[in-house]
């Protein structure tokens, strides 16, 4: 296993950064993010994890201890959760923020559209059977084969709490096929032998932006009590296609309790609120089925 490459020194230089995406099929960015806003997310997250009872009683509430069984992503436990998780307005506000954007117009070399689907995973320890397989992204996010994932922490994470994990320079292989596993998304992809895993220890702000087919899978969360909690979104030019799926809230095949009118009823008159509307040349295209959702 070796450490992410760290691109802060070209974030300055987009010919470099986008020569250094191509090479490695990622960037790793440290701080990219206001350390702030990230730790007010992670307390509102864990707020609504208190009140499910799923954290330790008498401890730190940003500490995200826990000592509750691990809860498996779309539970009928998990779903309140993450109904209002998905109704904070600072969680999907955080990918919008100008460094961000910046940084995607640096690297599509135009006009982006942030997608509006924003995912979290709450993930418990010992729950390694549940946990994100080895895979690539364009099988659920279809649409343009530039489009840029993004995965942050919401909190500091330790590479013994998980984090992330890539396959540096898997990009290279194609689209890889695609086999049937347990954890979120349901399939997994061979991972050749020959390539290096990549992870580092995520601080609160840091992103690491990934091509669609860079393999990337959910590291193991070797403490006893601790969750991890993260946020994943993704980025287009303006000029590429998108799903019309991923315009919709995650988990939105629940129904309607999982729709933007259910869900950002409480800040509804806010900017973050549907921006894409008020975007000129959203290119979406009509869902495809994505295998595993």
């Amino acid at each position: 296993m070796q450490p992410f490459v760290e691109s802060n020194d070209v974030l300055d230089d987009p010919s470099a950064l986008r020569k250094r995406l191509r090479k490695y099929g990622y960037l790793f960015i440290r701080d990219l993010l206001p350390r702030e806003d990230v730790l007010n997310v992670r307390r509102e997250v864990l707020e609504i994890c208190r009140d499910m009872g799923w954290l330790r009683e008498g401890e730190d509430l940003m500490d995200g201890l826990t000592d509750h069984a691990p809860i498996g992503e779309g539970a009928d436990e998990w779903k309140p959760m993450y109904k209002r998780l998905q109704s904070l307005e600072g969680f999907h506000k955080l990918k919008l923020h100008e460094n961000v954007r910046r940084l995607m117009e640096d690297l599509f070399e135009e006009p982006v559209v942030p997608l509006p689907m924003t995912i979290s995973r709450v993930a418990f320890p010992r729950d390694n059977e549940n946990g994100t397989q080895p895979h690539q992204d364009w099988v659920y996010v279809r649409g343009s084969m530039s489009i840029l994932s993004c995965w942050g922490a919401l909190g500091d994470v330790p590479i013994k709490v998980g984090g992330l994990k890539l396959l540096s320079e898997s990009h290279k292989a194609g689209l890889l096929t695609t086999m049937p596993a347990p954890g979120p998304g349901g399939n997994i992809v061979a991972v050749d032998p020959d390539l290096e895993w990549h992870q580092s220890d995520f601080r609160a702000g840091d992103l690491l932006i990934f091509l669609p087919l860079t393999v990337h899978a959910a590291a193991e969360n070797h403490t006893p009590d601790r969750l991890r909690i993260s946020i994943d979104f993704r980025y287009a030019g303006e000029s590429h296609t998108i799903s019309q799926t991923w315009m919709q809230p995650h988990y939105h095949w629940f129904g309607d309790e999982f729709s933007w009118d259910a869900l950002d009823k409480e800040w509804r008159d806010s900017p973050t609120a549907r921006y894409w509307e008020r975007l000129p040349n959203v290119k979406a295209r009509p869902p495809q089925k994505m295998p595993g959702w």
